[in-house]
């Protein structure tokens, strides 16, 4: 990715990046990942192509940014209002909050192929990653830990993503009360 999340950026290129933001968000709403096309993006953020290219390398380079930037807000959120006992079901809540805020993307998924698409792989996948660095932060500053943090932090994020999906695809009506106290079960061992 030729962006780098983390570094100061001008007005201008922030109103680029959102820009492009919204285009993809409102492409991915009408149709197929891999139907849409550079050309698209540009014509709906109005931008020129080179614009684009100063930004991203290719239309899945601005997928990798869009995740990384929808993990970036729920992350300052996470930091924001959590406490150590419950940091788990607060990430699961922010990232349940996300989408339940974000219909069009999360229909976009759902027409297309749903949890088996590439769409909800990529995006999945990387915030996956996300929530395992968070959760291993957390696990590594628990001296009390019988278990590697790497592999509690593994575990943890796998259950998240997976507790996600199921809340998303499966039971779509589930409400939030309902599905923490799922996943407190969970983290108990209280099957």
């Amino acid at each position: 990715m030729k962006i780098d999340v983390t570094k100061h950026l001008t007005l201008g290129a922030k109103r680029t990046l959102k820009a492009f933001r919204i285009a993809m968000f409102e492409e991915l709403s009408e149709k197929e990942f891999d139907k849409i096309t550079v050309n698209d993006i540009c014509q709906r953020s109005e931008y020129p192509r080179a614009t684009f290219y100063n930004y991203f390398d290719d239309k899945i380079d601005l997928l990798q940014y869009l995740w990384s930037y929808i993990a970036k807000d729920v992350l300052e959120q996470l930091s924001k209002d959590t406490s150590d006992r419950n940091t788990l079901v607060n990430v699961f809540n922010l990232l349940l909050g996300f989408f339940h805020s974000n219909e069009s993307l999360l229909n976009s998924i759902k027409q297309n192929n749903g949890v088996n698409s590439h769409l909800w792989h990529n995006m999945s996948g990387y915030l996956k990653n996300e929530v395992n660095k968070v959760v291993y932060q957390y696990c590594a500053d628990n001296p009390s830990n019988q278990v590697p943090a790497k592999m509690l932090s593994r575990f943890f994020s796998d259950l998240l993503i997976g507790m996600l999906e199921w809340c998303l695809f499966d039971e779509p009506e589930i409400d939030t009360k309902t599905a923490d106290d799922y996943l407190n079960a969970l983290l108990n061992g209280k099957f």
